[in-house]
């Protein structure tokens, strides 16, 4: 990928403050002749990651930064934040990626306290397909969470910040025996510093995204990294559906099964999980058929009427009603005007809907 130069791109607001670097909202100049690599920017919108002056000068962090933009070119997909470049300039490290603006997963909890069932079916199969691109070219996320899962204004997913993702074609940058990610959403085998860790540390993480997501609350709540480790590493989870009793019982299971203790008992790969949310989108009428132009309808098809097949309708129709009504959160969060054309009693009757076909695929059997 062609170099980036630092001086080629105007710094606006910051949009972000982490532990080793910030993140500003940016643009490429238009007072300057500036290179061809940066020209084909301009008019994007952007976000520069920028190495904090103070840890630059350690070899470590710069190499874990490196490590990251190595990833990121790797990784093209249409649920992994996008990456245009990057390099050092006068002693500054940074990259240029893209810039998404519907907040995370992580806001939309804390303003709603928990997501309806369908909304995370349609995010959990997005992060799947993320996750999955990831471990085919052997990356390890390795702190997944809900802050960590970006979006745009229409309801699509951006997995970002690979920090401390682990590259299975590098030698690996954490020492023997350390535990790295975060405390809340670490897998056993990280815990205890495997050194045999896989994408499975992943779906771990993802089933604590999906448990928060339906619930409000994290898996386990510690009260210090101690007892929350012995949590992890020993007790069994709670189940969802003791909190949230309206959920799908495949979605109650697949989260059950994430959260093993062991690797092995975890689903196969990433995209196990995403099939079972299309099972869950087509069994729970939350797809599109090609024929229906209704929506904001949600339920089995009418009499007479076919139900869309999974050849017909493409991944992100199958949960796209999901996907509607995060789009109608993120948007009423932003204070925005609705962008697609569902009308507000449809919205306000989802729930009821929902509680509907649940009761009648459970007489169903």
């Amino acid at each position: 990928m062609p170099r980036l130069y630092l001086t080629d791109f105007e710094l606006g607001s910051v949009l972000g403050v982490g532990t080793v670097g910030t993140i500003y909202d940016g643009r490429v100049r238009t007072d300057i002749e500036v290179s061809p690599s940066a020209e084909r920017l301009v008019g994007q919108d952007l976000a520069i990651k920028i190495l904090h002056p103070n840890v630059s000068s350690d070899d470590l962090i710069q190499a874990r930064f490196r490590r990251e933009m190595m990833i990121l070119e790797r990784l093209e997909h249409p649920n992994i934040i996008g990456y245009f470049g990057g390099g050092s300039e006068d002693g500054k490290f940074f990259y240029v990626m893209q810039r998404v603006d519907g907040g995370t997963i992580k806001d939309l909890i804390d303003q709603s306290g928990r997501l309806l069932w369908p909304v995370v079916v349609d995010v959990t199969r997005q992060v799947s397909s993320a996750l999955q691109c990831a471990h085919n070219h052997g990356v390890v996320h390795r702190d997944l969470k809900p802050s960590n899962l970006f979006l745009t204004r229409d309801a699509q997913v951006k997995l970002g910040d690979f920090g401390i993702a682990r590259d299975e074609h590098s030698a690996d940058l954490t020492h023997q025996g350390l535990t790295v990610g975060t405390h809340a959403y670490m897998a056993p085998e990280q815990i205890t510093g495997d050194t045999a860790i896989s994408g499975k540390a992943d779906l771990y993480a993802l089933g604590c995204c999906m448990f928060e997501m339906l619930t409000g609350q994290k898996v386990f709540s510690g009260e210090n990294f101690a007892r929350l480790f012995e949590q992890h590493l020993r007790m069994s989870p709670p189940r969802v559906s003791s909190r949230v009793p309206d959920v799908p019982a495949e979605l109650d299971d697949i989260i059950d099964q994430c959260l093993a203790k062991r690797p092995e008992d975890r689903p196969f790969n990433a995209r196990a999980v995403q099939g079972v949310m299309l099972t869950i989108g087509e069994k729970y009428g939350l797809s599109y058929s090609p024929s229906t132009s209704d929506p904001g309808r949600i339920g089995p098809p009418a009499t007479g009427e076919l139900a869309p097949q999974a050849h017909d309708v493409a991944a992100e129709s199958v949960t796209g009603k999901g996907r509607d009504l995060l789009e109608q959160q993120i948007r009423s969060r932003q204070g925005l005007q609705p962008r697609a054309a569902i009308p507000a009693w449809k919205l306000a009757m989802v729930a009821l809907l929902l509680a509907v076909v649940l009761g009648i695929a459970a007489m169903l059997g």
